[in-house]
């Protein structure tokens, strides 16, 4: 019996390693050798070359077919690259609309004239990028073959990546340039169509020869076999210990027919590119610490700046070399070329013209492929993590240290938290191409990449994921490693179980959420008694590292292992190790007895989990305060910061109160109280200074205002609202839902936003705001308002409609509704403004509601900070100082001129639009926000209601109109503001007008006798 147990252990133990070792590597891969004879034409931008290419088939298989990729193909108007990023909700804005543009003289293309295998014509097809040929012989394992291509390929104009005359003015950035076998490994043949991403091929050699003008310089992958021949400071590398060739001083130039060829061989590579420009310095010097020739090219416009990369480039190697493993390669190239930053092996691309550290950051990166993508050749096109993310990892490690900063991981957490709370994360193993978006492909290659090493790290610890770095590098140098294979490896040399780690980081979009939901202790003989209960409210399951604070300013680690995880990871001889936390369980329950009582628990205080909720992390609850502060961005506690507030109303007097905002990460608990008092009010029993004969009898209540907002997400495309507000005599409840429409609403490509709102509005007394002098709300009415809104909104245009339906104590209410349109196209100085509005709504519409012509009614300027507090400084704003909250399109000439007969220019019908040309003399420094602008209005208001409709219908000879010249100054987007901007309400969206207006159509329709013109209307833009 004991023996048949112990069979069956073995057996499952077998059964559970076989799908792990059946899904590593395998220790055989294919090779190629290249003999690679081109000739670029300059003039026409065109390659012509042959192709010598020797394969080896060292897998098991025979194989009946070989394709080889013709990346230059992508580069047309009509090809799949194109295709994808026409539907693509996030386009590559280096690829869109350069792709689309592309003429016959720019694109890209190959012509294939000639294929033989061993001299036997083949068949093939050819499929956008892809050719597909079927072989004269079958490949048998073990066996060899050789291939010769004839090929024409024309140079496209660059647009991602490879191509000629890049923005910097770079002639050649020869990438993806050779038509390149594609790779077969022991899941069959990749030959993935190029649509922009990334890349998979076997290892072999490249002996290349290139035929060019003798005036341009080349760097390329590999070593320059005739560099005596060639010279330009490749041929003093071995006598001096830095050369440096510049064509300025030796007076180089093209000469038609002067051509050179460039003999560069490679071995242990997957890949060859080369950069050619008439106008490279070149640089060049031996590192003898690794045995590597550094080469750097650029041009003359960026000399001063890349000065330092004399400095840089030899560090980073040498600091990757110890960090992961030694450079194995003769030299090493730096070129300015290409349309960003990108790897190839021993080159790399990189534009130049760029700040320091955004130089230092491009370098860095790209030089760490040499070790994540050019010796461990993983599939880029299945796993571009674990190209792309390993490379974050060590960029970030490498530019801390080069700082002197300790290496922080969090941003790359944050951003996974971030696109997974926005709905559009995308597990890491989804191959390049298939990502809906491109932001979900950056996010999982890069930083999802980075956050699983540094999450490694965590759970195994920091000391033995940066040994398994080396050990993963030793193992699979010059090979093409997989997920299993990164498994297998942290694994061995963890002694943990991790599949359950990676499997849920790489083929699920699991979220962290780990909670304190109580803390409990109790003072007994021994010590205090802690029991500490932990929950998991995510889906993802990882250990826990907490920190307790101590009374007595002791510090106490505890780490709590997973129970997948069989065992747990070293912690220094200080730690407590729990019990596991078996993963079933969504609670557990940490009882411990310390020397003094726990004035503070937090899980992962070294914020290295991308936990979406903080918050909960830490007991008691993390707050921060600050005082005249913006709210800045905290991951790990609430936000707050106060200040207090000066204000000064006509019937109200001086106003004192303070006023606090809150805001976790992100757009997370949104809220704002403000408290404001008016001690003239409350000492005055209720009289009013611009009404001595009112008298209110809760003068308390009408020297009180507040606010109260909380807004939150409720999913990535909807979040709700709470407001309670009393300002300036109005209190109004709300009680909100915004939908964003759209798949993609939450990156920027949405169909608009749909509101939905319940609304209560209550005057409780006489004192109560308006603009006009004459009181426009009903003291003591009740009103419920429910509300229906869609809103579109670009910076060309916008959209907005809603309807509202109410119900007040005393019968008014009714429906109202409104649709408002505009078009605005703006061209950096120039904008021009279309912009019209239809309202409707029915007898019993409050005052309050009234369309008001050339203005917005009085509620929503109510509801306006920045109009509200400066109309109500005033007894009639609008008469004092002519102002007038500008929303609704329509003429402003006859605001001063209705006081006797407001009504002529307010009703429940509104048909109103406007002609605005804006001109901005300036683009920078506190002019930016000046626009003079050139105005045209005409509208009509009416009423339907019978008693009214008589004395104001609609007639077509009632439409006013005006026009004239403004000023139009946006304090929200004056940058020296910027601080205060973001904690005033007042501030936030101000924005001054003053409009002259130069004509009036028909001034005696209102009574007015004396000409209009030369009045100027001061205006607050609002919005609802």
């Amino acid at each position: 019996m004991l023996h048949v147990r112990f069979t069956g252990t073995i057996a499952f133990g077998l059964l559970l390693a076989l799908p792990l070792r059946s899904q590593t590597s395998p220790l055989w891969q294919q090779q190629v050798h290249y003999h690679i004879d081109v000739h670029l034409d300059t003039k026409r931008h065109q390659l012509r070359g042959t192709s010598r290419i020797t394969y080896f088939n060292l897998s098991p298989d025979t194989l009946q077919h070989v394709f080889f990729h013709l990346y230059f193909n992508a580069f047309q108007p009509q090809s799949m690259m194109a295709e994808r990023n026409r539907h693509l909700p996030d386009p590559d804005r280096r690829v869109v609309p350069k792709i689309w543009q592309l003429t016959p003289e720019t694109q890209g293309f190959y012509h294939v004239t000639q294929l033989s295998q061993e001299n036997q014509p083949l068949q093939f097809w050819i499929t956008d990028t892809v050719l597909k040929a079927r072989l004269a012989r079958p490949l048998a394992p073990g066996d060899s073959t050789v291939f010769e291509m004839h090929f024409l390929a024309q140079v496209p104009l660059q647009t991602r990546r490879s191509g000629r005359d890049n923005t910097e003015g770079i002639a050649y950035s020869m990438s993806q340039w050779y038509p390149k076998l594609a790779a077969y490994d022991s899941r069959g043949w990749h030959p993935d169509p190029y649509i922009g991403r990334e890349f998979y091929g076997p290892f072999g050699t490249f002996d290349v020869r290139i035929t060019l003008p003798a005036c341009y310089t080349v760097g390329a992958t590999g070593v320059l076999v005739n560099a005596h021949e060639i010279g330009r400071g490749y041929d003093a590398i071995s006598t001096q210990a830095w050369t440096r060739f510049d064509p300025r001083e030796t007076g180089l130039k093209c000469t038609p027919g002067d051509s050179l060829t460039w003999h560069f061989t490679a071995e242990n590579v997957h890949d060859f590119a080369w950069a050619a420009d008439p106008d490279y310095i070149h640089e060049a010097w031996h590192d003898d610490s690794l045995n590597v020739t550094y080469h750097l090219l650029f041009q003359p416009d960026v000399a001063e700046r890349w000065r330092p990369m004399r400095q840089w480039v030899p560090w980073l190697m040498r600091y990757y070399s110890r960090r992961i493993g030694p450079y194995p390669y003769p030299q090493f190239t730096v070129a300015q070329a290409g349309d960003g930053g990108m790897e190839y092996p021993m080159i790399n691309f990189i534009t130049g013209r760029r700040s320091p550290f955004s130089l230092l950051s491009v370098t860095a990166h790209e030089a760490a492929h040499e070790w994540f993508y050019g010796v461990l050749a993983s599939n880029e096109n299945a796993y571009a993590w674990m190209d792309e993310g390993f490379t974050s990892f060590i960029t970030t490690q490498a530019i801390a240290h080069f700082v002197g900063q300790e290496p922080n991981h969090q941003e790359a957490a944050l951003n996974v938290v971030r696109l997974q709370q926005l709905g559009v994360y995308e597990r890491l193993n989804t191959p390049a191409d298939w990502f809906a978006t491109n932001v979900a492909y950056g996010i999982a290659a890069y930083a999802g990449g980075e956050m699983l090493l540094d999450l490694l790290g965590y759970v195994i610890s920091d000391s033995l994921r940066d040994a398994f770095l080396q050990a993963y590098y030793q193992a699979y140098r010059f090979r093409h490693p997989n997920p299993y294979d990164v498994e297998k490896v942290a694994e061995q040399l963890s002694g943990l179980r991790l599949d359950w780690f990676f499997e849920q980081l790489l083929n699920r979009t699991y979220t962290c959420d780990d909670a304190i939901t109580a803390l409990r202790q109790t003072a007994t003989p021994e010590g205090w008694r802690v029991a500490l209960h932990l929950r998991r409210r995510g889906t993802l399951l990882l250990p826990v590292d907490l920190r307790l604070t101590l009374a007595d300013g002791q510090t106490q680690w505890v780490h709590v292992p997973l129970d997948l995880m069989q065992g747990a990871k070293p912690v220094p001889k200080d730690w407590i190790v729990a019990q596991p936390w078996l993963w079933t369980f969504p609670h557990y329950t940490l009882v411990l007895t310390l020397p003094a009582r726990v004035v503070r628990a937090e899980l992962d205080p070294l914020m290295r989990t991308p936990d979406h909720n903080r918050l909960n992390n830490t007991w008691p609850l993390p707050l921060r305060f600050s005082f005249l502060q913006p709210l800045s961005f905290d991951w790990s506690a609430y936000r707050a910061s106060w200040r207090p507030l000066i204000s000064y109303a006509h019937d109200f007097g001086p106003g004192l109160g303070l006023q606090l905002r809150g805001r976790y990460f992100f757009d997370r608990h949104e809220s704002l109280f403000t408290l404001k008092l008016w001690p003239t009010v409350l000492l005055s029993n209720g009289q009013r200074p611009s009404r001595p004969w009112v008298q209110d009898r809760k003068a308390w209540w009408s020297g009180l205002d507040y606010t109260f907002r909380y807004s939150d997400r409720l999913t990535p495309q909807a979040r709700w609202h709470l407001q309670l507000e009393k300002q300036l005599g109005l209190l109004e409840n709300q009680l909100a839902i915004t939908y964003t429409l759209g798949r993609w609403a939450a990156l920027g490509r949405d169909y608009g936003q749909l509101t939905l709102r319940l609304t209560h509005q209550y005057s409780p007394l006489t004192r109560a705001f308006s603009f006009e002098g004459a009181p426009v709300w009903t003291p003591g009415m009740h009103l419920i308002w429910t509300h229906l809104g869609y809103t579109f909104s670009r910076p060309e245009g916008w959209l907005h409609a809603l309807i509202e339906t109410g119900e007040g104590s005393n019968g008014s209410g009714g429906t109202l509704g409104v649709v408002d349109l505009g078009w605005r196209p703006i061209r950096k100085r120039l904008q021009f403004t279309l912009h019209g509005q239809l309202g409707w709504g029915d007898g019993q519409l409050p005052p309050s509601r009234l369309f008001r012509l050339g203005s917005a009614p009085v509620e929503v300027a109510w509801r306006h900070a920045g109009f509200r507090n400066i109309a109500a400084a005033f007894a009639n704003a609008r008469k004092s100082i002519h102002l007038v909250p500008l929303e609704a399109p329509g003429p402003v000439a006859y605001w001063h001129s209705t006081t006797r007969d407001p009504l002529r220019i307010s009703g429940n019908v509104l048909l109103a639009g406007n002609v605005i040309l804006g001109w901005a003399p300036f683009l920078q420094g506190i002019g930016r926000p000046l626009r003079l602008e050139g105005f045209g209005s005409i509208g009509q208001t009416w009423f339907t209601e019978p008693t009214l409709a008589s004395r104001y219908p609609f007639a077509w000879n009632r439409f006013l109109a005006d026009a004239g010249i403004g000023v139009h100054y946006a304090f929200s987007e004056l940058p020296a503001l910027s601080r205060w901007r973001d904690q005033s309400e007042v501030l936030r969206d101000v924005q001054l007008q003053l409009r002259f207006p130069l004509w009036v159509s028909h001034p005696k329709l209102l009574g007015e006798h004396r000409p209009l013109r030369w009045r100027w209307m001061l205006g607050i833009s609002v919005s609802r």
